[in-house]
């Protein structure tokens, strides 16, 4: 019987960062905000900046770091830069922020050891009540 060759699995968080960097680079004409100078100011310092560090963060953790910073950056900048009354604006980059944060977070490792706690404790076998007869006869006589 022959073998399959075992494929490796590749890391597509960079890949996932792109795509939201790319988001971030085309949304203030996508979601009609480009005519505020500080959003579209903010845009091109974010995709410049963190553009290069997304497609970094599967193999150096100080890249997912400051993407993580970068994506907080982000889902703060309206309120900071004053573009927030614009709704399509903040929301756009609440949640591009927050893809961003996640993505720098699982690259960074941050939340590994709960996620592997949680993994092994699924994987702990449990004993049911059908299985309870397996164990052993109960004593009565007692």
């Amino acid at each position: 019987m022959k073998q399959s060759p075992t494929r490796s699995v590749r890391d597509r968080r960079p890949l996932a960062a792109v795509a939201v960097i790319a988001w971030v680079a085309i949304s203030p004409w996508v979601w009609g905000f480009a005519d505020s100078r500080p959003a579209v100011a903010n845009h091109v310092f974010l995709v410049l900046g963190f553009g290069p560090l997304a497609v970094m963060i599967a193999v150096l953790r100080p890249a997912a770091v400051v993407t993580i910073l970068g994506g907080i950056w982000l889902a703060l900048s309206p309120w900071l830069l004053g573009y927030a009354p614009d709704h399509a604006a903040w929301l756009n980059e609440l949640v591009a922020g927050g893809l961003l944060a996640v993505l720098g977070t699982a690259a960074a490792g941050i939340g590994a050891p709960l996620w592997s706690r949680l993994r092994d404790a699924r994987r702990r076998p449990t004993v049911a009540a059908g299985d309870a007869a397996t164990l052993g006869p109960a004593r009565s006589d007692q």
